[in-house]
């Protein structure tokens, strides 16, 4: 297992990026698999993971067979592939990549190049669910949509886009409608697309090109959902669509935000069950909906790890002002002031993100460090951003590890802490945590 995951990650390092084209042959040469599940495509730029577990935890509910395909993972890279309410054995995990390997040896030799990272895992995850035979696949895009290893996927049962802001601009474009534009790009002819409706520009995209594929369309407002209450870690709200009519809802979390990811997820299964009225009739099935809904754990969004200790990947600037707002409500009426502990990956707007977070939270003390990954920053370069911005102590951190017990140690019951930045930040900290944990 390990060898296979050490190879699996130098994989960056002697390929390149290729064409749907170059990932349809991949699959072609693996006969296709997961060719006849029922597959939910979901893109956009935040709350695509969350919305992803939502579905799948209701598709269980439903007592139906699912494979959840993610990015990135946190800790185990068999996160990224989850199997009926669990993770991928090792021995699916290593069937897959032993099958997934011999077909990229095959694409060398005939001089077609060598898959990418994602290719490798994306057809890793439907290898893996074409052995569990799985009735349903949630797929959720890497990076972007239209170009996207998962797209080449080509008759999903539905689409879904989430909320859509400005990321990864050197690849997907520097404008709301460019990227709109390329996580659309998994919109297919005929076939039922939802998406977030907040954002005015991004939804003139998502409709116009959903119109001329003659796709239904359907999108969630704001208004449509109302949160009525927190309450330790659950969230209740409400939702009006043309499917619901003021039903009430309970997910787990602290955070606003999964609010409307929730609702977005139970909009896109209201769709399902009119397309499929026959598999989701059950008389009791809104109790199960509901019942999964309440085991939608995502990890790493707004997770409480312990008392008063919060890990949030929120790995863009639009993330940033939703994790903002959240601390913002946990602390309000708290007697001591917040602890932060944050960094990022270079491709990131981290400059923006530091702006706001010293703009918009009056914090006890913030500190910095580097990600154990050649994309992270250096602490020294984050403490000086943050210093130019704030008269309150910064402390830099060389060792993450170091970094988060020095926070945990600092704070005073009654005080909370929030760890922010990358995804792949907040995976490194779930890592330490558990290896502390351990000892």
């Amino acid at each position: 297992m390990k060898q296979a995951v050490e190879f699996l990650y130098e994989i960056p390092k002697f390929t390149k990026k290729h064409s749907l084209d170059h990932t349809v042959h991949l699959m072609e040469l693996l006969g296709n698999p997961g060719d006849h599940c029922k597959v939910i495509h979901v893109a956009g730029s935040n709350g695509k993971g969350s919305v992803c577990c939502f579905l799948y935890h209701m598709l269980l509910s439903e007592g139906k067979t699912v494979g959840l395909f993610t990015s990135p993972h946190l800790v185990d890279v068999r996160e990224r592939f989850q199997l009926n309410g669990t993770l991928c054995s090792e021995e699916h995990f290593l069937s897959a990549y032993t099958k997934v390997k011999q077909a990229a040896e095959e694409m060398e030799k005939k001089r077609f190049g060598y898959p990418t990272f994602f290719e490798f895992i994306f057809a890793m995850g439907m290898v893996i669910f074409e052995a569990a035979q799985v009735e349903y696949i949630v797929l959720e895009t890497g990076l972007g949509g239209r170009l996207d290893a998962t797209n080449s996927y080509a008759h999903p049962i539905l689409s879904i886009i989430t909320s859509i802001s400005l990321e990864h601009t050197e690849i997907l474009g520097d404008t709301i409608t460019q990227i709109a534009g390329e996580k659309a790009g998994i919109i297919k002819t005929g076939i039922p697309v939802i998406y977030d409706a907040n954002d005015p520009e991004a939804a003139a995209v998502i409709t116009a090109h959903a119109r001329e594929l003659d796709s239904p369309c359907t999108g969630l407002e704001q208004k449509m959902f109302q949160i009525l209450e927190f309450n330790n870690n659950f969230i209740d709200f409400s939702l009006s669509t043309a499917y619901d009519k003021e039903t009430r809802w309970t997910i787990p979390g602290s955070a606003a935000y999964q609010a409307e990811n929730a609702a977005l997820a139970i909009l896109a299964m209201r769709i399902l069950q009119h397309q499929y009225p026959m598999e989701f009739g059950l008389p009791d099935t809104e109790q199960k909906l509901h019942e999964g809904m309440l085991h939608a754990v995502w990890p790493g969004r707004m997770q409480e790890i312990a008392p008063e200790i919060y890990f949030d990947g929120a790995h863009n600037t639009s993330g940033i002002s939703k994790f903002i707002e959240a601390a913002a409500r946990l602390t309000s009426e708290d007697a001591y002031r917040p602890f932060l502990l944050f960094s990022m990956v270079k491709e990131k707007d981290y400059s923006t993100s530091i702006d706001m977070l010293t703009a918009d939270i009056s914090w006890e003390e913030m500190a910095v460090t580097t990600i154990p990954n050649e994309r992270g920053i250096s602490f020294e370069k984050l403490q000086k951003l943050f210093k130019e911005d704030t008269d309150r102590p910064v402390t830099g951190y060389a060792d993450y590890r170091e970094a988060l017990k020095a926070m945990c140690r600092k704070k005073k019951p009654g005080q909370k802490l929030f760890c922010t930045g990358s995804l792949y930040f907040i995976g490194a900290l779930l890592e330490a945590w558990k290896e502390n944990c351990d000892d």
